[in-house]
């Protein structure tokens, strides 16, 4: 399971580019837009009069927020079994923090309740796939998957979601394995997610670390604007380590947001 995620750091040099004008108008209107720039002005007017569009541009790639903030963001994924969710939520819910949850369809669809808590307390939603499937193959040696099977990923979770909370997972998409390459930037931003969420600190709950040792790296790890990944799986210890690790951040002089606060200055 560890090969999956070694490759991850690789993939966080990928630079990270904002979305064409035509991409972010893909954006779900549970977000709410950014100011318009000329380009956006004029490409609409263009659409408008019934002009072929461009290619739609690349999905840029993030794995952390704003350097000169003392912000980060905790981000929890949610693809397998509902595992320890209730005790992340109630612990965010008493250090009245809001996190950000990246959940597969399948996991969306086994675990109504949880869902429902998640968005009902605040929290940001982030698309992960249906079922957990590497788009490029990299981690599962497997062959990638085509623009059709991406696009089917990623609307069947939207679908879902949406039916479930009224509440859209775009314009965010967290690739599973933490695979993507061009190819991937490319589909996502097709389907209306805008932002590849990657990860500054990876917790290593997912591979058996203990809460001590949760705790340690998550701390020793610290920087302003720093996004980090947990699991709420039942494999994970990440539950138990949390409120160690908000205490941890807070008396480092850390506040903490959502993935739309951490990059709203981007």
């Amino acid at each position: 399971m560890s090969q999956r995620w070694a490759s991850s750091t690789l993939r966080m040099l990928l630079p990270a580019l904002a979305l064409a004008p035509l991409a972010a108008a893909c954006a779900s209107r549970a977000h709410a837009p950014t100011a318009p720039t000329a380009r956006v002005v004029a490409a609409t007017a263009t659409a408008e009069q019934g002009a072929t569009p461009g290619p739609v541009q690349p999905a840029r790639v993030v794995d952390r927020g704003d350097p000169s903030r003392r912000v980060v963001a905790l981000t929890f994924d949610a693809g397998a079994d509902a595992g320890f969710t209730g005790e992340i939520l109630d612990t965010l819910r008493r250090e009245g923090i809001r996190a950000s949850f990246s959940v597969t369809g399948l996991w969306a669809e086994r675990n109504h309740d949880l869902l429902l808590a998640i968005t009902a307390d605040g929290h940001t939603l982030i698309n992960h796939s249906y079922d957990h499937a590497s788009f490029t193959g990299l981690s599962t040696g497997r062959p990638p998957l085509t623009p059709g099977e991406r696009a089917l990923e990623l609307s069947r979770t939207e679908t879902t979601v949406y039916h479930l909370t009224q509440r859209s997972t775009r314009p965010y998409f967290r690739p599973p394995y933490g695979d993507i390459d061009e190819s991937v930037r490319r589909d996502a931003a097709a389907a209306g997610y805008r932002t590849i969420v990657m990860w500054t600190v990876d917790s290593l709950g997912w591979d058996h670390a203990t809460a001590d040792e949760i705790v340690a790296r998550c701390l020793a790890k610290a920087e302003p604007g720093a996004i980090y990944v947990m699991h709420v799986g039942s494999e994970s210890q990440d539950a138990a380590a949390l409120p160690r690790v908000i205490a941890g951040l807070r008396a480092a002089g850390y506040d903490f947001g959502t993935i739309d606060g951490l990059l709203a200055g981007d």
